[in-house]
């Protein structure tokens, strides 16, 4: 009898599984996220951050705002410089700055790099304000697609899994929640996560260039401690393996549809 039980429940989650699509499980996240409507309505997205690198003994306070298909800034403090670094993305140009820097690792000159036309292109995606996780948000029309790739468990959360291809070229496997649809993690490259977490600036004004001595290793970015914020959840907890050190960013402050001050969209 037991054996027969299992047969028929192994038989049953295989066509579960087969039945599942990419536009099924992207269909339950947006709705889990207040639905297609509500999330094309965020034109503005403002947040407050604090990056903790507790095997290094510091914190570093970061703030990132969108504007719908306008504006992508993501700004950091750097507990080595008198000034923060950045990335700024607007519909026509990219930006990234990194202040002089005086440490035991070295020192470096201030620089301002801006995007050649063909990084403008693989990063503009981030100006989508769509919510948290926007590409996944009307995604055809974006030029991305999107293949149901099956199921892995986060944190004993069994999660459906997503890979979307941008336009220009990324690759993304988002792990969504059976339970809430909600996304519990993130799969991308090495450079891409760096841009996910708000680290790419940050790396170069540390001299680092990491991201980029990973080359395309995949790197999992998780979600969690998801909090309501203007009736729409978003995480207020990110983080990522970077070897022996795990980063964690801690999201606080979100703001929907507020008024974006002009100074985001000023570069030195």
């Amino acid at each position: 009898m037991k054996k027969s039980l299992f047969f028929i429940f192994t038989i049953c989650s295989c066509i579960v599984a087969k039945s599942q699509t990419a536009d099924s499980v992207i269909n339950r996240f947006i709705e889990a996220n207040g639905g297609k409507e509500r999330l094309n309505s965020i034109n503005t997205l403002q947040l407050q951050s604090v990056l903790n690198m507790e095997q290094m003994g510091m914190s570093i306070n970061i703030t990132s705002v969108k504007q719908k298909n306008k504006l992508f800034r993501i700004q950091s403090s750097n507990p080595m410089a008198s000034e923060d670094s950045y990335t700024c993305i607007t519909d026509t140009a990219g930006y990234s700055y990194t202040p002089a820097i005086n440490s035991p690792m070295g020192s470096i000159d201030a620089a301002l790099t801006k995007f050649s036309p063909e990084e403008l292109a693989e990063q503009q995606y981030q100006t989508d304000c769509s919510g948290f996780f926007a590409q996944l948000v009307d995604y055809a029309e974006k030029g991305c697609t999107a293949t149901f790739t099956g199921t892995e468990k986060v944190a004993d959360i069994v999660c459906d899994k997503v890979k979307l291809k941008t336009k220009s070229g990324q690759e993304m496997v988002y792990f969504i929640s059976q339970l809430n649809g909600q996304v519990r993690r993130v799969q991308v490259s090495a450079p891409v996560a760096m841009e996910m977490m708000g680290l790419s600036s940050m790396m170069k004004a540390f001299g680092g260039g990491g991201a980029g001595r990973m080359g395309d290793r995949k790197l999992d970015i998780d979600y969690e401690k998801y909090k309501l914020f203007d009736g729409f959840p978003f995480p207020t907890r990110q983080s990522i393996s970077l070897g022996p050190m795990q980063v964690v960013i801690e999201n606080s402050g979100f703001k929907v549809n507020q008024t974006i001050d002009p100074k985001w969209y000023k570069v030195k």
